[in-house]
């Protein structure tokens, strides 16, 4: 029997397989450990070992997903880190590429935090062609916050001083705790079929990152993302970032910052149109007496409007008779031109040319006949010389001459030679006028 070999591998091809199903299994995972070896050379990548008490793991970091963390990592200390497992050919070695690491101890919500803005970013919720302008003065503006905290207190004061009489409606909501989230997001949707809402703000004062976790919730950011009408996000101080803040159309550091974007101040504001009306009233002003000076100008330029008046008025009839006679000249031109083309026309009637081809016609059909005639008298000498040379060679005429043909029965054959013919023979003789059927009895061979 013929010996069956296992698979194969090569060096190469197996490790890259290993690859393969690291990177598979292994496409996101958290790992927490200690720094150690840590160095980091002229490229600016980070190459380190986590470890823990009972293993050792490999890791690097490169330099562009490390640029964007205020956190670096440093011998010795604890993180946690999000990376892929991966394994370097070379050296045969499987190892962390981290893409994001903190320090441990920021807990659960920093990690979910980060998850959600990356998937959120990765479905373009973020990006700035879908961010909508708000509008240079609103009518109507949404307050989306809690009545009876600070933010609402700030905000309705700094509008009231820059622009009093912009109406602001404001729908209570819950912004902490479990059922905040729920209720952001049913407002957003409520005041989106709200009639006359210009422009949403979601305000809320400063706390912890567990204080602000309801405008990290996904379905907060989806609300926001779907609102038809622009949304303006204020929550907490200038140093907080929340999925609110990147999914909204414009982001306020503080509610009075929101204020501010959204109401314009009235007083500067009029201001500006005082400076322009009276700049448009200067700028006419000088426009209407330089227009002025022009027109007096232009009249001592002016000669006397009378010796104008009647030097027109000559002018006037001189062209007058001169197109009057312009006139006349060309319809008597034109009567000219008319007899002359009805004179052409005349020589090139229909009813000439008809005439004409008439007797043409008439002409030829004379010279047709004619020649038809003369080819018919032609034609009929010559049939009555055929006639005469046909009846000199018909049989018929040597037969009534007194001669007979004779032929044998029942073949019909024409007798030439009596020596031929056999007694008793039965033979047909044709003459002139009929025919004889006779019995041989004597054959004679003299002619």
């Amino acid at each position: 029997m013929e010996q069956e070999y296992p698979h194969i591998y090569t060096v190469s091809s197996l490790t890259r397989e290993i690859r393969d199903r690291l990177e598979t299994h292994f496409s996101l995972v958290w790992v927490s450990g200690e720094v150690s070896n840590l160095r980091q050379p002229v490229s600016g990548h980070f190459y380190f070992t986590l470890k823990d008490a009972g293993a050792q793991l490999r890791a690097v970091m490169f330099k562009g997903n490390h640029l964007h963390l205020r956190y670096k990592p440093q011998e010795g200390s604890l993180i946690l880190c999000r990376g892929r497992v991966t394994v370097y050919e070379a050296r045969g070695d499987y190892q962390l590429v981290v893409d994001y690491l903190e320090p441990l101890g920021l807990g659960a919500l920093a990690q979910a935090f980060e998850a959600l803005k990356e998937r959120l970013a990765g479905e373009g919720l973020f990006a700035p062609e879908r961010k909508k302008p708000l509008p240079f003065l609103p009518r109507r503006v949404a307050l989306v916050t809690s009545p009876t905290g600070a933010a609402v207190r700030d905000f309705l004061r700094l509008q009231r001083t820059r622009f009093a009489n912009l109406e602001v409606l404001i729908y209570p909501v819950k912004v902490q705790g479990p059922d905040a989230a729920p209720e952001i997001a049913a407002a957003l949707d409520a005041l989106a079929a709200y009639p006359g809402v210009d422009v949403i703000v979601l305000a809320r004062g400063g706390g912890s990152l567990e204080d602000l976790w309801p405008f990290n919730e996904e379905m907060v950011a989806r609300a926001i993302h779907r609102c038809p009408i622009p949304v303006v996000s204020a929550v907490g101080h200038e140093v907080d970032f929340t999925i609110a803040d990147f999914v909204a159309d414009v982001r306020a550091a503080t509610p009075s910052a929101a204020a501010a974007l959204v109401a314009p101040d009235k007083g500067e504001l009029k201001r500006r149109l005082e400076g322009l009306a009276g700049s448009l009233r200067r700028g006419w002003l000088r426009r209407l007496d330089g227009a002025r000076r022009h027109l007096n100008l232009t009249a001592r330029r002016q000669p006397d409007l009378r010796r104008t008046v009647t030097n027109l008025r000559l002018k006037v009839d001189e062209r007058s008779e001169d197109l009057v006679r312009r006139v006349r000249q060309g319809l008597t031109e034109r009567r000219q031109e008319v007899r002359l083309q009805a004179s052409r026309l005349c020589l090139l009637s229909p009813r000439r040319s008809l005439s004409l081809a008439r007797q043409r016609l008439e002409q030829a059909e004379a010279r047709l006949l004619a020649r038809w005639r003369a080819g018919e008298e032609q034609r009929r000498r010559h049939l009555k010389y055929l006639e005469s040379h046909l009846t000199q060679l018909n049989p018929l005429a040597i037969l009534a001459r007194g001669y007979a043909v004779a032929s044998l029965l029942p073949e019909g054959i024409v007798i030439r030679d009596a020596a031929l013919v056999p007694l008793g023979a039965q033979v047909r003789v044709r003459v002139a006028r009929g025919r004889l059927d006779c019995e041989v009895r004597e054959v004679s061979g003299e002619q």
